[in-house]
């Protein structure tokens, strides 16, 4: 028997549980329809060639662990860029290549977009170890060992989700950082996966007894309203909205699950705690699913990430050899009229029409020994933004004469 209805059926359990926070957005009209984009991603065959934290295929990149974060033109521009080597693949193993109609390809990048924002399972021997490397054992106890200074650690019900775990320590921050201060304790940090090994290792000492309801993938639309009822807004922009003492969140690099942002969060305590005190604020403190809504808001903020020059467009379109065959101004040639076609369009319609003609288009390409175009995120924004509005444009009118 295939291993492949397994593994789909092991992709459908692991996945579901994971798309609570991109449905408020899609519901809110922010991002595609994610849950249908999990079944696109079966149905397309896209899960013959790609696993998802280990479920599914083995030919291509694991697309829960793969190195492509970030923004829908960063997705857009990873799978352009590999288009021709997944063409040959594809026709070596006999698969049909995917052709997406309507909405299909918006929902399947908000399928793989979210992919990035939640946890792998953390090592809990590892956290067992950075219990103690970081201290935490001096002023908290699991089972018979540690300090009694603050609460147990293992008092939680076993498996509390990982987001309410940073949030407890977010609100102790002022305490904790405190009483270590007192007794010449180094106050903790987390680099790489060493928060997410830490909770696994919380997380699996905990009592056998249900957690209480806690919407760990977090609301976006309420997260927007708490950045800024908590203060969060005067210190931090996104995209250019709200203050400048922070870096701005929306274009800052925020690459990693929401439970390791939340450990870099923690990083910057000192900092955020003394800019706090400056500003005669108080530290925030986050109540039921708060925390989780607020990484909700800022990483659904990100998907439309971009960060092109408003005149880059042209450039790229004239670099990359695309007015070769759609025409300086669109007008078409080789290639179909994209001042007809493109005009007005999302940014989502334009990828999926890149993505269902690139087939072709490679063809043509190697004819003309043209190289296959390959895009940076910035690039692909521009040159989607410039297809998009640069056709729209009235013909500039001839300068008036003026009198003698």
């Amino acid at each position: 028997m295939s291993s492949a209805p397994r593994e789909r059926g092991a992709l459908a359990v692991i996945l579901t549980a994971l798309l609570l926070a991109a449905a408020t957005a899609h519901a809110a009209g922010i991002i595609g329809d994610p849950a249908r984009g999990q079944l696109l991603f079966v149905s397309k065959k896209c899960v013959e060639c790609h696993a998802v934290r280990g479920a599914g295929g083995r030919i291509g990149p694991d697309l829960g662990r793969s190195s492509v974060k970030g923004s829908f033109y960063e997705i857009v521009a990873a799978m352009w860029n590999h288009a021709q080597t997944m063409d040959e693949k594809m026709k070596e193993l006999r698969l049909i290549r995917p052709q997406f109609e309507g909405t299909e390809l918006s929902d399947l990048l908000a399928f793989l977009y979210f992919l990035n924002y939640f946890d792998e399972p953390g090592d809990a021997k590892s956290g067992k170890s950075l219990f103690a490397e970081k201290h935490c054992i001096e002023c908290h106890a699991i089972g018979k060992e540690g300090g009694r200074t603050g609460p147990r650690l293992d008092a939680f019900p076993r498996g509390t989700p990982p987001l309410q775990l940073a949030q407890r320590l977010w609100n102790h921050g002022p305490a904790m950082v405190a009483m270590m201060h007192t007794r010449n304790l180094e106050v903790p940090t987390f680099r790489g996966n060493e928060i997410l090994d830490l909770f696994a290792y919380v997380r699996g000492q905990g009592q056998r007894r249900a957690p209480r309801t806690f919407k760990s993938a977090g609301d976006p639309i309420k997260g927007k309203q708490t950045f800024v009822s908590k203060g969060c807004s005067r210190c931090h922009a996104v995209f250019g909205r709200g203050g400048s003492i922070g870096p701005d969140l929306g274009r800052a690099e925020l690459q990693g699950s929401v439970t390791q942002l939340a450990g870099r969060m923690w990083n910057h305590w000192p900092a955020m705690s003394g800019a706090m005190q400056s500003m005669g604020m108080s530290t925030p403190v986050f109540h039921d699913e708060e925390l989780a809504d607020v990484f909700a808001y800022l990483f659904v903020s990100r998907y439309d990430a971009d960060n092109a020059s408003a005149d880059q467009g042209l450039t790229v379109y004239r670099e990359k050899r695309c007015s070769s065959c759609h025409g300086p101004r669109g007008e078409g040639g080789i290639g179909p009229p994209l001042s007809r076609i493109t005009a007005g369009q999302s940014k989502e319609e334009i990828a999926r029409r890149m993505w269902n003609h690139a087939s072709a288009m490679s063809v043509r390409m190697n004819d003309r020994q043209i190289p296959w175009p390959r895009f940076s995120a910035d690039e692909l924004a521009a040159l989607i933004r410039f297809v998009s509005n640069e056709w729209q444009q009235p013909a500039a009118r001839p300068a008036a004469k003026t009198k003698p």
